[in-house]
């Protein structure tokens, strides 16, 4: 197998993304007249309560897929710093490119080492932060307008990531949480979006109101992958986040 294609389609397995999904058609609404910055200022509160934007400097959740025991630990440390540690080992972006610098042995016993990961799936990372810490606190976005999904109004916030994949968030007009997002993962025109949906939030012992995971599609069908453990700002170590530089 091409090891680039090797390579997107290991990442995207360990990160529960398995196909993408089309059903989602939003339509354009009227509505009542509002800023894109008065909906990132609500989406905000509606999250991180009293908190200043500079007072979230790290995030660390566990997350459950296709039904696994094990979670994968992921951690973010802003503004673009991402570790997942997974059952195949230890996944690391370190704000310009991404690395195994830990792997198991595979199914066979045979030992696997630390390597770079191909360039073509870096953007995948972006995304991972952009899932688990919303895009438009980070980086400019665009309002895409007041848009009616299944009977309920969203507002639309576009984001391009640096390194060119983009997300429209979907931001529920009552509430300003994030409900729904379209994701492409290299930001190639013409490819299909991937969907989640995020049914409910849980409040965390800082009063934060945090996913309690998503749905998506998934091998059978729709799945729910699972987040627990949330905490923010778990001062994660920065050796945590370096790519050894003798890694081919």
């Amino acid at each position: 197998m091409n090891k680039n294609l090797w390579c997107f389609l290991l990442i995207t397995c360990v990160l529960g993304m398995t196909g993408p999904v089309l059903g989602m058609v939003p339509g354009q609404t009227e509505g009542p007249a509002i800023s894109k910055e008065e909906i990132v200022e609500k989406a905000w509160k509606a999250m991180f309560g009293e908190l200043e934007k500079e007072e979230v400097k790290s995030i660390y959740v566990e997350g459950f897929f296709h039904g696994r025991k094990i979670p994968n630990r992921m951690t973010v440390c802003r503004p673009d710093k991402f570790r997942n540690e997974v059952s195949g080992g230890i996944l690391v972006f370190d704000g310009e490119k991404a690395a195994w610098v830990e792997r198991t042995p595979d199914e066979k016993g045979n030992p696997r080492h630390p390597e770079i990961i191909a360039a073509e799936a870096w953007p995948h990372f972006e995304v991972d932060i952009a899932l688990l810490f919303p895009a438009f606190f980070e980086y400019a976005s665009d309002f895409r307008g007041l848009k009616e999904i299944d009977g309920k109004e969203f507002y639309e916030i576009y984001v391009k990531l640096p390194k060119g994949a983009f997300i429209s968030y979907f931001v529920d007009a009552h509430d300003f949480l994030v409900k729904r997002r379209l994701v492409s993962w290299e930001g190639k025109p013409g490819q299909p979006l991937w969907e989640n949906i995020i049914e409910d939030y849980v409040t965390s012992e800082y009063g934060i109101r945090f996913p309690d995971g998503y749905l998506f599609q998934g091998r059978e069908g729709m799945e729910k992958g699972i987040y627990r453990n949330f905490k923010i700002n778990i001062g994660p170590d920065e050796a945590q986040f370096v790519i050894p530089g003798n890694l081919k």
